[in-house]
């Protein structure tokens, strides 16, 4: 036990002095992570919000109204309305300032309710998309909604707007709504009733989601975990050039030691990292702290497995060149099944299956786990289980690999 101590000492040592590669295997999942936060977060995730420039000539209470139609609850959350010169509004809109300007030429009143030809112009912005449409569609419904009123009660609304004030009277207003009272139940007479009854039922509530950019955070604590994992598995190859195999492999006990203080120097390194960017990404999105423990230690764990693994696989190659390039080649596939680039949660459902089972997903997918459900240790005993098993196994190969063989083959 002691020269697994000193090894591990050793290590830590060695390591350390290469504090650039520890650097960069923290500040590409810091530079990702912190990309998709700010893409997830930086923008607030508020309503998109444009600008309708209206030159009313008019300047009439039919002119008016289509002001009035875009300053409704619904559409002011999205629509700004201002009055503008024409002059103002054409430079405005021309240098991209507005989502739309709209035209309505002197006369337009008199053209709705007498039903005269007319014309009123509308001037996109074509960098937009989304809100000059709403523009435009609104505007649709506004003169198709003119049209039929016009129709049906056109008779109605040219008494009401050349009414003048000695002609109201309380009879006046009152026949004026009996005629119009008339109308309205004449056209609910043409109309049968409905032979389907159509009950909407109330959908359950549903459960409220976590931000994406909280999904992404396993996956991305996840990659700095492979980028050290894979890195640290060609230590063996270091050792080996030093000539420290060879006097170890001819002393079984010394060189299974060799090996356990090698996993514990590795578990220290990554518990470090992992307590680091984990520790980062509870205090920004405000994680309760009684998962921090649990989802620390599993990540420690999958780290020295995956290390293992991958020293395991380095060691079946002639030389290092060949055998981190392999290992680097499979890196890149693992993180983009196992949840390190796009959430599981979000994923198809077949490439989700493939990912949970992959060894970075598995990890990425019971850490979720624990940061998503109320308590600490949430994560199932069966997943502990196999961590432990698979990460024992994965050392216990690369103890037989140096034995049969590794160890002595020459730099």
């Amino acid at each position: 036990m002691d020269f697994s101590w000193s090894s591990m000492r050793k290590d830590l040592a060695r390591w350390w002095q290469d504090r650039t590669a520890i650097l960069i295997w923290l500040g590409i999942p810091f530079l990702i992570g912190g990309m998709i936060t700010l893409m997830m977060d930086g923008g607030g995730g508020g309503t998109p919000r444009g600008i309708l420039l209206i030159v009313d000539e008019d300047d009439t209470l039919v002119s008016g109204l289509i002001a009035g139609a875009f300053s409704t609850e619904q559409l002011s959350d999205m629509i700004s309305v201002e009055a503008v010169s024409l002059e103002d509004g054409t430079r405005r809109i021309n240098a991209g300032e507005a989502s739309a300007l709209m035209h309505i030429p002197q006369g337009f009143g008199d053209a709705i309710l007498n039903q005269t030809p007319i014309t009123v112009s509308l001037t996109t912005n074509p960098s937009q998309t989304i809100l000059p449409g709403i523009i435009t569609d609104t505007t649709e419904i506004l003169f198709d909604a003119a049209f039929y009123a016009q129709a049906l009660f056109g008779e109605e609304i040219a008494a009401i707007m050349n009414v003048d004030d000695e002609t109201v009277t309380d009879v006046w207003v009152a026949a004026l709504s009996v005629q119009i009272q008339n109308k309205i139940e004449s056209l609910q007479s043409q109309f049968t009733e409905l032979a389907i009854d159509l009950e909407i039922a109330e959908p359950p509530p549903a459960e409220p989601r976590l931000p994406l950019a909280v999904l992404f955070l396993p996956g991305v604590i996840m990659m700095a975990v492979l980028f050290a994992a894979n890195s640290l598995a060609g230590d063996f190859w270091v050792e080996r050039r030093a000539g420290t195999l060879r006097r170890l492999v001819s002393s079984p006990a010394e060189l299974l030691s060799f090996v356990a203080g090698k996993a514990m120097g590795v578990g220290v390194l990554m518990t470090a990292i992992v307590a680091l960017t984990l520790a980062i990404g509870f205090i920004y999105h405000d994680i309760h702290w009684n998962e921090f423990f649990s989802a620390l230690l599993f990540f420690a764990i999958a780290g020295v497995g995956l290390f293992a693994w991958f020293a395991a696989l380095q060691m079946l190659f002639a030389n290092q060149n060949a055998a981190g390039l392999m290992t680097s080649i499979l890196l890149f596939p693992l993180l983009m099944a196992g949840g390190s680039f796009f959430p599981l949660d979000v994923m198809p459902d077949w490439m989700a299956a493939i990912g949970r089972v992959s060894p970075n997903g598995f990890v990425v997918d019971n850490v979720g786990v624990e940061l998503t459900t109320p308590g600490a240790f949430s994560i199932g005993l069966s997943s502990w289980a196999i961590m432990l098993v698979a990460t024992a196994l994965g050392l216990a190969i690369c103890a037989w690999r140096l034995r049969a063989g590794f160890a002595r083959q020459e730099a």
